[in-house]
């Protein structure tokens, strides 16, 4: 019996996947398949498709000599799959293809985020292709599905979001959590991509991030959307996409510093704007500015800037290089700067074999319950922490 004849490929890498999944659980916009020529025009021209804004286009046109002649020779209906590291992993079902456009270009969600320009293997192609997506992971769907339905079932009507990268996860992190969540009934924390020097790796941030989660907030009242393979948020370069992505995953609010691009000024027909303008004309939602935060020595707490009458002298800022320089340096922040459980995660990461005999130094430093115990490196940091909070000698 002859085998089914294989679909024709197109090979994408792991930014573009996550962009096309976002695209098809409409998390930008009702809107989910890759524009025609006609539609993308309209984008440029309004900023509106269907009658709903639309800040970027979804443009498919991924380089490649092998990519684009699938796509310069697509037909109408066809079904080609898409191909990440040699798996299968959705497919398009083609309208029309179509020739790439120079003026398209800072306007295409796949280069939203300066920090990503290419949506494949290589540079923007010179031909397009628009379509039905479908991309087989769900994980989107089921995050946005069980934030809607939590919704629904708890009559949840404050909904509040952010955006954090916790490289690594401070106090004042915490602290803008707790004051969030006192005002929302449930808030959604988004951890991004960090393009920083020396940044943390993603998973042991979303592990420390889920530890102050689960130990340290009510239950059901947090919810973590780790978007790990998607650079459009890195950096905070793309604070529109910010704003829609809150709230077509749920939020009526969204927090944001003082110093987030979101809320530069802009011009246009001679008025002054910022982005806030256009997400407040366009969507039910809310910005929330916050002030920034920082450790007072008079007032021994943090504070923000703009409530605390003392000087920058007796200021302690909150600065994450700073933080990263000491713990990649093997040294326990104090206390006042990070959870010392949250340290200890880290730390544990980052030196995994630190000590010769990490349970004969853990038994003459700390007291124990006078029977043999076994203890792990993150036991052991934070005992420390806590040998460097005691003071009857000091």
């Amino acid at each position: 019996m002859a085998s089914a004849k294989k679909n024709r490929q197109i090979h994408i890498n792991q930014e573009a996947y996550s962009t096309l999944m976002l695209i098809q659980n409409q998390i930008f916009s009702k809107f989910n398949s890759l524009m025609n020529e006609k539609e993308i025009d309209e984008v440029m021209k309004t900023e509106h498709l269907n009658d709903e804004f639309m800040p970027y286009a979804f443009i498919f046109a991924p380089g490649g000599k092998r990519n684009q002649e699938v796509i310069q020779s697509a037909k109408k209906d066809e079904i080609i799959d898409l191909i990440r590291d040699n798996k299968i992993v959705g497919t398009i079902k083609v309208k029309t293809n179509f020739k790439y456009k120079n003026s398209w270009k800072t306007r295409s969600v796949f280069g939203a985020n300066s920090i990503s320009t290419s949506i494949g293997n290589h540079l923007q192609g010179k031909y397009c292709l628009s379509g039905e997506i479908n991309i087989f992971n769900t994980k989107i769907k089921e995050i946005k599905d069980k934030i809607y339905g939590l919704k629904k079932e708890l009559n949840l009507k404050k909904v509040t979001a952010l955006m954090l990268s916790a490289n690594p996860f401070h106090r004042v992190h915490e602290r803008l959590i707790r004051m969030t969540i006192d005002k929302a009934d449930m808030i959604i924390i988004f951890l991004i991509r960090s393009s920083k020097e020396n940044s943390l790796n993603f998973e042991l941030r979303l592990k420390t991030l889920k530890y102050f989660v689960n130990n340290f907030l009510p239950r059901k009242k947090a919810i973590i959307i780790p978007l790990k393979n998607t650079p459009l948020f890195t950096g905070h370069k793309s604070p529109i996409l910010e704003c829609i992505s809150a709230y077509k995953f749920g939020a009526n609010k969204f927090v944001i510093g003082q110093n987030h691009s979101a809320i530069g000024m802009f011009f246009n027909k001679n008025q002054a704007h910022s982005i806030t303008d256009k997400i407040g004309k366009n969507f039910d939602l809310e910005i929330l500015v916050m002030p920034e935060y920082v450790y007072c020595h008079e007032c021994k707490t943090i504070v923000s800037t703009k409530t605390c009458p003392h000087g920058q002298h007796r200021h302690m800022k909150y600065h994450s290089s700073t933080l990263r320089e000491l713990l990649y340096s093997g040294i326990l922040p104090p206390p006042i700067l990070m959870r010392k459980e949250i340290s200890a995660i880290i730390l544990s990461d980052l030196f995994p074999n630190r000590f010769k005999n990490l349970q004969k130094i853990y038994d003459e430093l700390f007291s124990n319950q006078g029977i043999l115990e076994t203890h792990t490196y993150e036991d052991f940091y934070k005992e420390l922490a806590i040998l460097y909070q005691t003071s009857s000698l000091t």
